[in-house]
């Protein structure tokens, strides 16, 4: 109710207009219904029947104009919102009974009574009437019920649970994450979406913007990227994004959402896993029985994956496939930074997870079976109770040979099909990750670190490739970027750090102000841009392997106008646009025109 705007004008004298109305339509219609009711042989079906309809308008019109006056009280309490939530329930339910009464009444005298054939049609048309209108009061009053189906129930109450099941069996996709057969599987559905709104900036946005795709309605977009042709854009948006509204007492958590978008005509194609769901709570506080579950979709976007605690579920958008499977052991589902423990291969055929414990497992969606991977090492005196997971997210390289485990104690590396791995420990203490991505070929990543001045190497001389002589980091230009730092935070300071895997050698490179927060590599591995969490986009020349080693260079360095840790960055396939999304928007950018005229600062 906060949320809403105060009425208009022409609103607030239509209101009145219906309280003025609803006085006369209110003693016709009581009058005229009671006398028909006491009358006995004197009943006229007629008269009784349109008592009936102006009965209902009266309080249409009454719902109608204290609607529209509550609203100038735009700072009313959130008490209010659900008095009125429980008053609108209650009306609604005693309206379904009433009209089911007046139904009744109504049948009974159509065929008892000697009527014309005329006033029998007439009656039969508004008996039907009368159906129609009891059903939509009863789903009226589960809808305005639903949002305090989010309150906890006591486990021992026999009558509670009984009406939670009873009303989740009228009315189930309102409650809780629903998982049956008809939202787990596609096809998708070609719709016209009015949330999803094409802007064409290539004349009067700023320099390379091409187009903005606001969509998604505020959700945090967790997977983006282009189809094989380069002409769709697909993003996935996780769910679990709660709307409040008065004060923190009513909220709208919506529901998974993935959207292929043809960006050159603006047609959209929509899938979303349920419908949204509202509660009742307080303090802007989420009921534990709507947050526990992850959505996840593979770079391909062929699948999808609904993570319960101890049961995951893959559907294919495309056919009915619905493959399930129970776990012994319980997953972690909350995220750390921009990392989940759990994650798909590129294509979809694979999916791995990580336990709290380190216990790594592969699950081959094409045979249906479970293998068991290397553990992380989790240093179990360092965790204690209450602690966040000390296994923080995995990720597969593009190929789909390695995966990558990160945590606490540092990043475990290896390969699914032939066993090798590879530790490297990072220190907390000197060095916070909070971005990590492949390249094209796996055998390189690019970090996004916080480090310690001293475990900074700013440049790296010999060759650059696995059979190349490298000579040792050098700390060159250190000292200048520190200088350039916050002095309120002098500890540790953002870097990118690119690690030849093959080699375990590395070079440092700087990263403004702001802690990086998302990486991509472009298809040629010859192009890497970071976003950091001021919004500020900075786009590196990677040199090719094999060649004189230099420093790879800032190409440049722009403000995208996105606010927040949650952005996402993808390149075409043709690396001639680049994709950078955040909760409400998808910026499209033509890298030609973006980078000309462009001079480094480095």
């Amino acid at each position: 109710m906060n949320s809403a705007q105060r009425p208009r004008l022409e609103e607030f004298f239509l209101a009145l207009l219906w309280i003025i109305g609803t006085g006369a339509w209110g003693y016709f219609g009581y009058n005229g219904y009671v006398q028909n009711i006491t009358a006995g042989p004197a009943f006229n079906l007629a008269g009784f029947i349109l008592s009936f309809f102006l009965l209902c308008l009266t309080v249409f019109g009454l719902r109608y104009a204290l609607n529209t006056f509550r609203r100038i009280w735009t700072t009313a309490p959130g008490w209010i919102e659900t008095i009125a939530s429980l008053c609108l329930g209650i009306t609604l339910v005693l309206g379904f009974f009433f009209t089911i009464f007046s139904l009744v009444i109504s049948i009974y005298h159509l065929f008892m009574d000697d009527i014309t054939n005329l006033i029998f049609t007439w009656g039969i048309a508004a008996c039907l009437g009368m159906v129609a209108l009891a059903v939509y009061q009863l789903m009226g009053a589960i809808r305005a019920f639903e949002p305090f189906m989010g309150w906890s129930w006591q486990e021992d109450d026999t009558a509670s649970r009984g009406l939670k099941a009873l009303l989740r069996h009228i009315h189930g996709r309102n409650f809780g994450p629903h998982r049956s057969e008809e939202y787990l599987h596609g096809p998708l559905i070609l719709e016209t979406d009015s949330r999803t709104i094409l802007i064409d900036e290539k004349d009067t946005g700023r320099q390379g913007l091409e187009k903005t795709l606001v969509a998604h309605g505020g959700f945090h977009i967790t997977t983006l990227g282009f189809t094989a042709n380069g002409a769709t854009i697909f993003a996935v948006s996780d769910g679990g994004t709660v709307h409040y509204q008065s004060g923190g007492r009513k909220g709208t958590m919506f529901p998974p959402e993935l959207k292929f978008w043809e960006w050159r005509n603006g047609r959209v194609q929509t899938a979303a896993l349920g419908e949204p769901q509202t509660f009742m709570t307080s303090g802007y506080r989420t009921p534990p029985s709507l947050q526990n579950y992850r959505f996840l979709v593979p770079a391909s976007g062929s699948k999808f994956a609904w993570v319960l605690p101890q049961e995951i579920r893959v559907g294919n958008w495309g056919d009915s496939t619905d493959l399930q499977l129970k776990l012994e052991e319980t997953l972690p589902l909350n995220s750390t930074g921009s990392f989940t423990p759990l994650a798909f291969n590129p294509e979809g055929s694979r999916l791995a997870w990580c336990t709290p414990d380190g216990k790594t497992r592969l699950w081959n969606l094409e045979t249906n079976q479970v293998q068991p991977l290397r553990s992380y090492p989790v240093n179990t005196s360092l965790t204690t109770a209450g602690e966040a997971n000390p296994v923080w997210g995995l990720v597969f390289s593009p190929d789909g040979t390695r995966v990558a485990t990160l945590g606490e104690s540092g990043i475990l590396l290896q390969n699914v099909y032939t066993g090798w791995r590879w530790f490297k420990t990072l220190n907390p203490q000197r060095e916070q990750l909070g971005a990590f991505v492949f390249n094209n070929s796996g055998f390189e990543m690019a970090l996004g670190l916080k480090a310690a001045p001293d475990a900074i190497h700013f440049s790296l001389s010999g060759r650059r490739g696995r059979n190349g002589n490298q000579n040792g980091p050098s700390n060159a230009g250190v000292a200048e970027y520190l200088s350039q730092q916050d002095p309120l935070q002098p500890d540790l300071v953002p870097i990118v750090r690119i690690w030849d895997l093959r080699e375990d050698r590395y070079i440092d490179l700087p990263a403004g102000n702001a802690p990086i927060r998302e990486l991509a590599y472009s298809s040629d591995n010859r192009q890497l841009a970071g976003v950091d969490e001021a919004g500020i986009l900075r786009l590196w020349d990677i040199p090719p392997e094999g060649v004189t080693i230099r420093p790879p260079r800032l190409r440049l360095q722009i403000d995208l106008g996105l606010t927040g840790r949650k952005v996402q960055v993808a390149f075409s396939p043709d690396i001639e646009y680049m994709l950078c999304a955040t909760d409400n928007r998808i910026l499209i950018w033509n890298l030609a025109r973006l980078t000309q005229g462009v001079v480094s600062s480095q």
